[in-house]
């Protein structure tokens, strides 16, 4: 009896996994070209739990993802950032560094995570996925915390 619940379980997961990857086949990111406004804001954890904004400001891009968008603010001397890892890696680059404040300890952290409220790709899963393959839309809002907690 058990044998048969886990295998229609088994059965079901999988049918749902292909389901997945069928639609992402079939209906593919549209990737939006040209010039945007993207409205970027950086937030530092203080000591007391309280975030203090260091960076608020909307750009002007025609970056098509937010790895190109950060090393566009970069190279404009806007933002410095730094990234670890190569684009072709697995998930992508890692987000290391936003004006000099750098992540130091991967295990117990601070981080920096980002998010947005408003980015039809990030509120479709729930969340952003990583910076190499996160598109850009106009009028998307980016938040980028550094944080030890989520």
């Amino acid at each position: 009896m058990h044998k048969k619940t886990f295998l229609k379980i088994a059965l079901a997961l999988i049918v749902a996994i292909g389901l997945v990857f069928a639609v992402k086949a079939l209906f593919p990111t549209q990737i939006e070209v040209g010039k945007k406004t993207i409205q970027i804001t950086v937030l530092v954890q203080q000591d007391d739990g309280s975030m203090k904004t260091i960076f608020d400001q909307s750009v002007k891009t025609d970056a098509e993802y937010l790895a190109d968008l950060l090393l566009e603010l970069n190279d404009n001397s806007v933002l410095s950032v730094t990234l670890a890892g190569e684009a072709t890696d697995p998930y992508g680059r890692s987000l290391i560094a936003i004006n000099n404040i750098e992540i130091t300890n991967w295990e117990a952290g601070p981080w920096w995570l980002y998010n947005s409220d408003n980015n039809p790709d990030c509120v479709a899963v729930g969340y952003c996925s990583g910076i190499d393959s996160c598109p850009v839309y106009d009028g998307d809002v980016f938040v980028f915390s550094y944080t030890s907690t989520y």
